[in-house]
């Protein structure tokens, strides 16, 4: 229970993607110098088994923001997540488009529902870089709820709507219709960012377990996320990629992970459909 004696929510959310689908260098650089321009196969299958395997031992139930292309790419990963009966959400259909067309955007939504999976009702833009116009898209194609706002201070070339609630909310598009919204987790009191990610590999265990536990404190409410390729030990080292993206990746954050779970005391594991 949190101090006002609610009960207390930890959502684990996974952005199902590979260690390419990020904007902290130049992708297409790094693609066609090393890779003949062809993007390579990974084992991002084998990171979200090491999850899987992971959750089930401490009875974690999560979400799983799925991108369109990895889905598409291994046809095997749909297959292993829906048999664990974890909440399988969107990521969009491709990772590093911009999106500036909203038909574009629209035709993408409705090109996951129809090619990877139809009953999806969670959302999650990638990089965050979220917009009102394309809130209005995601509850038009019939979305229930996106997840893709960090109420944090603004961080300059990133994200950040330090206005934004710290709660789950309705947000009420310029349509008049509405969208329920669950912004990740930040320090309540300064607003700053941490929960997972960049934060949880460069920051370590003990900032992002404050975030977590602030909010909850606060809240009973967290949203933690994570991506698959951070669990992996074979990710690139090239001269172009900065140290800090692969910073503490593989083994190191399967442990803070781990140790985050066992270390939060009455706390429910549930993914996010849950709490609609």
């Amino acid at each position: 229970m949190n101090s006002k004696g609610q009960s207390n929510h930890l959502a684990i959310t996974v952005d199902v993607e590979e260690w390419f689908h990020t904007d902290f260098f130049d992708v297409e650089e790094v693609i066609s110098k090393y890779y003949g321009g062809k993007y390579p196969r990974t084992d991002v299958v084998e990171s979200v088994k090491n999850l899987l395997d992971l959750f089930d031992k401490h009875d974690v139930n999560a979400t799983f923001f799925v991108l369109g292309e990895t889905a598409e790419k291994y046809p095997e990963l749909m297959n292993i997540l829906e048999k664990d009966e974890h909440e399988i959400g969107c990521h969009a259909y491709y990772h590093n488009k911009k999106y500036e067309d909203l038909n574009n955007f629209r035709k993408d939504l409705q090109k996951f529902k129809k090619e990877i999976k139809k009953d999806v009702i969670g959302f999650r833009y990638p990089n965050y870089n979220i917009s009102d116009e394309k809130l209005m898209v995601i509850k038009e194609v019939g979305f229930q709820y996106d997840s893709s706002i960090v109420p944090c201070r603004n961080i300059p070339g990133w994200y950040g709507n330090p206005t934004a609630p710290l709660i789950p909310y309705e947000i009420k598009l310029k349509n008049g219709k509405k969208l329920t919204e669950f912004p990740l987790c930040v320090s309540p009191i300064l607003r700053l960012p941490g929960s997972g990610g960049w934060y949880l590999r460069n920051a370590g265990y003990w900032w992002t377990k404050h975030v977590i536990k602030a909010s909850l404190k606060k809240h009973g409410y967290a949203n933690l996320y994570v991506h698959p390729w951070e669990f992996s030990e074979n990710n690139p080292k090239h001269k172009e990629i900065p140290f800090h993206v692969f910073r503490g990746s593989g083994e190191k954050n399967y442990n803070r992970i781990e140790k985050i779970i066992e270390t939060l005391n009455n706390v429910e594991f549930k993914p996010l459909k849950d709490l609609v």
